[in-house]
């Protein structure tokens, strides 16, 4: 956690707030972000003493965010020291796109980089099958996208997948977004991040396919495969899933 904060309080681009939102954690978080609220007022510390998940999290950090843009990190990865410059700089340029991302460095638990992942530069429809065509971690949204009534959906029927649920929604919508063809965040990805897999979160995201697919203009029956993928995936073993995940290049 504090090399993701550190790694946002050294950005190159230095006009933000810091929004921290600690989801009824059981550690010192609060102890630690309230340390670095004190030495830096750019940040800005919310928390719930209950448990709510990720997409109440993000929904209320959406709400409370007073900026024009908003970008998205998890609390175990680290951006570039000039992720928020270039993907800035890139949303002042082009106002045709609704958001910008960008492609990962792979990372273990002791920061040691052992791949990368590259996503397309301008996603389509159909990238959306296979995986999804952006890093989420990585992306600068325009708040004037996000204004909608809960983006990441509804925070008492949570699961997995709000992210893939949320781009697909704004493609249908006709909102654009754009790769930065540039390592922009170190990304955490282990064998034990597949071990977190729960049949119930596949089959949401078997849901989540099917209706993204239908609002996007694809055919979901004639997608059926990657429709039902997730279960598939589910079913191989975590040690295989994870090297064909990092063997591909999308």
């Amino acid at each position: 956690m504090k090399k993701a904060v550190e790694s946002i309080l050294r950005q190159t681009f230095t006009d933000f707030e810091l929004i921290i939102f600690d989801d009824g954690s059981v550690t010192d978080v609060k102890k630690v972000i309230s340390a670095y609220a004190k030495k830096d007022s750019r940040i800005v510390f919310l928390r719930e003493e209950e448990h709510h998940g990720l997409a109440y999290g993000l929904n209320r950090m959406v709400k409370e965010a007073k900026g024009q843009y908003l970008a998205r990190m998890d609390a175990d990865d680290i951006s570039a020291p000039d992720r928020l410059e270039k993907e800035f700089k890139f949303l002042e340029a082009h106002p045709e796109y609704g958001f910008v991302g960008g492609n990962l460095l792979l990372m273990d638990d002791d920061d040691r980089v052992y791949g990368n992942r590259k996503y397309p530069e301008k996603p389509e429809e159909k990238d959306f099958l296979k995986f999804q065509p952006y890093a989420h971690p990585t992306m600068m949204f325009r708040k004037s996208i996000l204004e909608m009534d809960n983006p990441y959906g509804s925070a008492e029927k949570p699961r997995r997948g709000e992210d893939y649920e949320l781009l697909m929604n704004l493609t249908a919508a006709g909102i654009r977004g754009y790769n930065l063809q540039e390592n922009l965040l170190y990304y955490r990805e282990t064998i034990a991040s597949y071990k977190r897999r729960r049949l119930t979160d596949q089959m949401a995201e078997v849901t989540i396919r099917w209706n993204g697919f239908k609002k996007m203009g694809l055919n979901p029956w004639h997608e059926i495969g990657y429709v039902i993928k997730p279960i598939a995936v589910w079913m191989v073993p975590d040690k295989i899933a994870f090297n064909i995940r990092n063997s591909s290049k999308g």
